[in-house]
């Protein structure tokens, strides 16, 4: 398999979900904007399942990187501080906007929908980790809200928020 083909394939499709949403474009609007036959696709994408799938796993592990040196850069650091970096990593990047567009576009009982909860889940475990390397009473309070961190920062990408804004209105949430 040609990894520089499929690479394009995930990226160019990426980009279309999160501007137009999973069902906002077509495999043959993907073919034609890479000049590749619809065959050559369908070779490394059968369907448009297929490529959704592709397309989380890629931004996932956007998301989860960026959480992981998130989680190293924690250690001790003032909480507004640390949140603030929290919101920043998580919103900086096109990779949750996409999980988002994903996330709203998984059948139940789907491959899709498999792929998504289970990075909620390891999401959730990473921001634990972080919550426990900040300072006592920032932790209490990170995880007193941990399960509604995740949506809350969902929403915000959903919104397309970022800069000062976001990020005071998440650090108030966490910090109540």
């Amino acid at each position: 398999m040609n990894d520089g083909v499929v690479d394009s394939i995930v990226d160019l499709a990426s980009s279309l979900i999160e501007e137009r949403g999973a069902y906002g474009m077509s495999l043959g609007e993907i073919a034609a904007g890479l000049h590749i036959s619809k065959g050559t696709l369908s070779y490394h994408f059968p369907t448009k399942q297929s490529l959704l799938n592709a397309a989380a796993e890629h931004c996932i592990k956007t998301v989860g990187d960026r959480l992981f040196a998130w989680v190293d850069s924690v250690g001790g650091a003032p909480a507004e501080e640390a949140l603030g970096a929290l919101c920043e990593a998580m919103l900086d990047s096109p990779g949750l906007r996409l999980f988002v567009r994903l996330y709203n576009a998984a059948e139940p009982e789907s491959r899709l929908e498999e792929i998504v909860d289970r990075a909620m889940n390891e999401w959730n475990v990473m921001l634990e980790v972080g919550a426990l390397r900040m300072k006592p009473e920032p932790a209490a309070r990170m995880k007193r809200v941990l399960p509604a961190v995740l949506p809350f920062l969902c929403g915000l990408a959903a919104l397309n928020a970022d800069g000062d804004y976001a990020k005071q209105a998440f650090v108030a949430f966490v910090l109540g």
